[in-house]
């Protein structure tokens, strides 16, 4: 038997559930950034998804999967990318920007945005 066939699967599809076991909290106390804090790679994986599922649900070639799940910061990656990547995975992208005191404003685009 080969390595692939004895890996254990996931349910795959939409209504797949995460696995956030490796998720974790960034922080102790009064101060912790509070949320799940996770790679592309262990968010997909947790989905229970490979980089050619991916590939063939987002039109990204697989090696270029790759190279986004290796990168050390998103800075350079195009919200467009991040938001096929997350929507293949049966999640929605949200940008939230934070500013001192803890404030947090979701940005949209538009009028019409706003209402989704």
């Amino acid at each position: 038997m080969t390595r692939a066939t004895t890996r254990k699967t996931r349910p795959s599809g939409d209504d797949a559930e995460l696995d956030l076991s490796r998720a974790r909290v960034v922080g102790r106390g009064i101060h912790a950034q509070r949320g799940v804090h996770m790679s592309l790679r262990a968010v997909r994986t947790a989905a229970g998804k490979t980089q050619v599922d991916l590939s063939g649900r987002t039109g990204i070639a697989q090696g270029d999967v790759s190279r986004i799940e290796q990168r050390e910061t998103l800075d350079e990656l195009q919200v467009s990318t991040l938001r096929r990547y997350v929507e293949a995975l049966g999640g929605k992208l949200e940008l939230v920007a934070v500013f001192p005191k803890d404030h947090k404003i979701k940005l949209v685009g538009t009028e019409k945005e706003r209402n989704r």
